[in-house]
């Protein structure tokens, strides 16, 4: 009688279901690759106790040919049991079994010539040893087999299971984002409308991931933006100097930034948090006298001119920036045929490269190797904003 396999089901599950019952699946597959590690281990020790047998056993005559003989046998066996597991076919199933059957007979018969070579020649003992160890590798090699199959239903199992949990848990990241945008835009609605020291907010920061509502609202001094760019010039003989490019190098914003509120220790508390936020390098948005949707806070700092116990000033300076994300060079254990080959004669290539490092850009290899970031663009392949960390930028 044939078990029904047992359907999964992810559908109107919880967040705290789905992740236990995914840590669970994993676990499950990490103990079948342990004892796949396991067996394959009791497979190494029977091997090497057939190694010192057969040290002895190969001395008597007639036993290395039958020796042979009783392998080859072997891997045909197992070559047709595997053809058996994977065909589809009835009519080659039944083939596969009238081999597996005739082959096994075979490779009994010879199995009993070696015993008997063995004893004629006085290395029974040897030759137990043997056929113990051979008989734990066949028996290992079927478990590992079936493990591996368990392993991949399990598997299976588990990336179900941590593929519904992703996705719940992306949602409700995403809800979560949604609803905190619509409270930060109310509150930033209701300051605009509210009467009072609330009437002078200008500017609102709040975090550019939505993971709360929080959102500072503050009234605006003295701000200023800057925007710095690096020109590298060239000289020209008994000219002005040249330029073929300029990169943005920064973009601040800052000024003194007025914090309103019912007392100075919650003031205060609110400034600790936007501590935090610097400390963690957390992205925010800033809309004021300045638009941005990336920006961090480079320096937070509080001054008081006047005991005001309802008002902080807070001196603020952003930066702008966009998250990077680092690209690494996959290495090939792979060698192409050019570096394999031996190169003949004494040509040297003009060709040279440097290995880049994280932060490294063309314009700093430009200005170390004297050429222009134009040309580093046409030599190779990488765009100027990505250059994957461990590549080779060819600059002659």
């Amino acid at each position: 009688m044939t078990t029904k396999k047992k359907k999964i089901v992810t559908k109107g599950k919880s967040t705290a279901y789905l992740k236990k019952h995914s840590d669970s699946a994993k676990a499950v597959v990490k103990t079948d690759a342990q004892k796949i590690t396991k067996a394959k281990g009791v497979i190494t020790s029977a091997e090497k106790k057939i190694d010192t047998s057969e040290d002895l056993l190969n001395k008597a005559n007639g036993y290395r040919d039958q020796s042979a003989a009783y392998k080859a046998l072997t891997k045909q066996i197992e070559t047709a049991q595997s053809k058996m597991k994977t065909t589809k076919s009835k009519k080659e199933r039944e083939q596969c079994a009238k081999k597996i059957k005739s082959l096994t007979t075979q490779r009994a018969a010879v199995a009993a010539t070696m015993r008997k070579i063995a004893n004629s020649a006085g290395y029974t003992k040897a030759m137990s040893q043997k056929v113990r160890a051979d008989t734990v590798i066949s028996n290992t090699k079927q478990a590992i087999s079936d493990l591996k199959a368990k392993k991949v239903k399990d598997t299976k199992n588990y990336t179900t299971y941590k593929t519904a949990y992703n996705k719940k848990v992306l949602e409700a990241k995403q809800k979560l984002q949604r609803d905190n945008g619509v409270k930060i835009q109310n509150k930033i609605k209701a300051a605009r409308k509210s009467k009072g020291l609330k009437n002078g907010f200008s500017t609102a920061i709040y975090r550019a991931d939505r993971k709360t509502s929080r959102v500072f609202l503050f009234g605006e001094a003295s701000p200023n933006e800057t925007d710095e760019q690096d020109l590298p010039t060239h000289p020209v003989d008994k000219s002005d100097p040249r330029i073929n490019y300029g990169s943005r190098n920064s973009k601040q914003l800052s000024g003194t930034y007025y914090l309103h509120g019912s007392s100075f220790s919650k003031l205060d508390a609110q400034f600790v948090i936007l501590q935090g936020w610097a400390r963690k390098n957390v992205e925010v948005v800033v809309r004021g006298f300045s638009k941005w949707n990336h920006a961090y806070l480079a320096s937070v700092s509080k001054t008081m001119d006047e005991p005001y116990k309802d008002t902080l000033a807070i001196q603020l300076t952003l930066q702008y920036a966009e998250k990077a994300h680092i690209k690494y060079a996959k290495k090939s254990k792979k060698k192409s045929k050019a570096s394999a080959s031996k190169k003949k004669g004494s040509s040297k290539s003009t060709k040279k490269y440097v290995t880049v490092k994280a932060g490294m850009t063309y314009w700093g290899i430009a200005q170390k190797y004297n050429v222009s970031v134009s040309s580093l663009e046409k030599m190779n392949k990488w765009p100027a904003r990505v250059i994957p960390v461990g590549v080779k930028v060819r600059y002659v």
